[in-house]
């Protein structure tokens, strides 16, 4: 038992986590009782909204740090001033791996920020009968907390131990990865309008129809397949190379299981109309 320890500790730690994302603790109170309180969409929307704003400030500093555009005047008298430049002259010292690791955080970090703002965002405006609290999709489950841990210590042991061990190219790339997984899921929530969900819908409503076009005459899952790409693009952004992996082989795990069983459904609602529409289109995603 012993040996198990340490993997019961970081399992307890999870569950915290995760019952904080869940707000357990505010039971009892009307505004966040349930994933329509207006009080859980209150503090998510306020939290992304500074996190995202931070991090555009800092990735301007830091852009302009590096690109030896910020100019430090002369020490004045003045304590407000000297805190000022005290605080630009810390910038300044920063070696140059370090100075682009952390420019590489905010750019994950606005990334990340706008990728749940979006989704709520998008849920809100074409499918707003469904929209609540868990439309941010930040608590989605145990293994996309744990995923994102695991991807923060990863870059932190890099950044402050080796922070040479860095590539602007896979960086590069994986903002063009994100862009991409971005634009197709949010593509394909417009397209949908009401007929798109965060869950299988398992019963067909009567609002619910076969999408057939715009980016659906290509990918059959647009959604998911911008979400696959997403998701190893923000690790890219921050060159984890362990953690590219795991979300690479995790996500497709994921959709390995989800994709057949909604294909299914979909068969079930819309007979041999989906059929005829599957063998026009691609999923996108590798050996799926």
């Amino acid at each position: 038992m012993p040996h198990f320890r340490p993997l019961m500790l970081l399992a307890n730690r999870l569950s915290s986590i995760q019952s904080i994302l869940s707000f357990e603790r505010w039971e009892g109170y009307h505004h966040f009782e349930d994933e329509k309180g207006i009080g859980r969409v209150a503090i998510l929307s306020t939290f992304l909204g500074m996190n995202l704003g931070a991090n555009a400030v800092l990735f301007l500093l830091f852009k302009l740090v590096q690109l030896g555009l910020i100019f430090i005047p002369p020490t004045e008298t003045t304590s407000s001033s000297t805190t000022i430049q005290s605080l630009l002259h810390c910038f300044l010292s920063i070696e140059s791996n370090t100075l682009q690791l952390a420019l590489q955080w905010t750019v994950y970090s606005i990334f990340l920020c706008l990728f749940h703002l979006g989704e709520y965002f998008s849920t809100c405006i074409y499918n707003p009968s469904v929209t609540t609290s868990d439309s941010f999709m930040i608590n989605q489950s145990k293994a996309y907390t744990a995923a994102a841990l695991i991807s923060w210590v990863e870059f932190a042991i890099r950044i402050f131990f080796y922070p040479q061990n860095n590539s602007t190219r896979m960086f590069h790339v994986g903002i063009f990865l994100v862009i991409l997984g971005q634009t197709c899921r949010t593509l394909a929530m417009v397209t949908c309008g009401e007929s798109f969900n965060h869950y299988i819908q398992r019963d067909k409503k009567d609002n619910h129809e076969l999408v057939t076009k715009g980016i659906y005459s290509i990918l059959r899952h647009p959604s998911y397949f911008g979400f696959y790409y997403w998701s190893i693009g923000t690790q890219m952004i921050l060159c984890n190379y362990f953690s590219v992996v795991v979300y690479a082989l995790a996500a497709w795990k994921f959709f390995h299981y989800r994709i057949p069983f909604e294909e299914r459904t979909l068969r079930h609602h819309f007979g041999c109309a989906y059929d005829e529409y599957s063998s026009k289109t691609i999923v996108g995603i590798p050996f799926l």
